[in-house]
This record gives C-alpha cells, structure tokens and sequence, in this order.
C-alpha cells in the first residue's frame, strides 16, 4: 500500500497568521488531532498537533499561560494578570507551529511511514506533492489498515 491509498483529506489547513484560539476551533469542529499550516503560496510552513497547546521547553502557549496566571493571581495585581492573558490571545499558529515537518509524497509505502514516524516520535505525517499538502497520516490510519489486513 501507498501513502495515497490511506491518507484522509481534505486536510484543515490554517495561515501562519491564524489566532491560536481559531486554531483550537478548527480542530475541535472537525474533531481532528492536527492542522497543517500553509503559506500564502499554499506551501507547507509546519504543523500544529494538541499536544502543541500544552507546555514545551522554551515555547510560549495559551493554556500553560492561562494556567500559570490562574494560580499566580494571587500574587500578581490584576493588570499583569491580564497581560498574560492578553499575550494569550495574540498568539498565532506560526508561534507555537513545528518547523521543518517529516513529510511523505504520495508513493510512500506504509513502511516507509511507520519508520519515519517512530524515527522522529511523531504521530501524524503530511502527504505532499510539489511542495502542497494533499493529505495527512496519523498512527490511527495505520491501526486501521492493520486491523484490515488482520480481519481478512
């Protein structure tokens, strides 16, 4: 099998620019784990999965720091609390985005996934041709074709 053959799209895709709040939307409306972020061109910039909404090393991302005025309100004057709060919500996809991304074309075979996907400990994979995503591959994708193969 072929990345083409599994790969769900259409894919949600999101402009560097977009608020992370509209970010968080799109994945819940379409009850899905990522979004991939594209340029102006239409061309790949990077990838946002849920597990960027919560704290990294070195990163700067909403809930942490909703969190993180939630129990420093205590301490702080209301106006700081607020600044966080306001830094929040200026936040955008290019932010907190993945940059570069592990991408396959189209002809990838299943095992070439799977072996980038436990290489580099990611879960989903973008399928691109020319430089445009033209569908995504999560580890739930490969579970399903196994289970499949499995049943038959």
């Amino acid at each position: 099998m072929k990345a083409k053959e599994i790969m769900v799209k259409p894919i949600v895709a999101v402009s560097p620019k977009t608020p992370l709040t509209e970010v968080a939307q799109q994945m819940l409306k379409h009850r899905i784990g990522s979004v991939v972020v594209v340029d102006e061109k239409g061309q790949l910039a990077g990838i946002i999965t849920q597990g960027d909404f919560c704290r990294h090393p070195g990163r700067m991302v909403p809930f942490s720091l909703f969190e993180s005025a939630n129990v420093l309100a205590n301490w702080l004057y209301p106006e700081q609390v607020e600044r966080v709060y306001k830094a929040a919500r200026n936040l955008r996809a290019q932010d907190i985005m993945r940059a570069p991304v592990v991408t396959v074309s189209p002809e990838a075979s299943l095992e070439r996934i799977l072996a980038l996907m436990l290489r580099h400990d990611i879960n989903r994979i973008p399928v691109v041709r020319r430089g445009k995503v033209v569908g995504i591959i999560s580890r739930y994708d490969l579970l399903k074709v196994l289970q499949q193969e499995l049943a038959s």
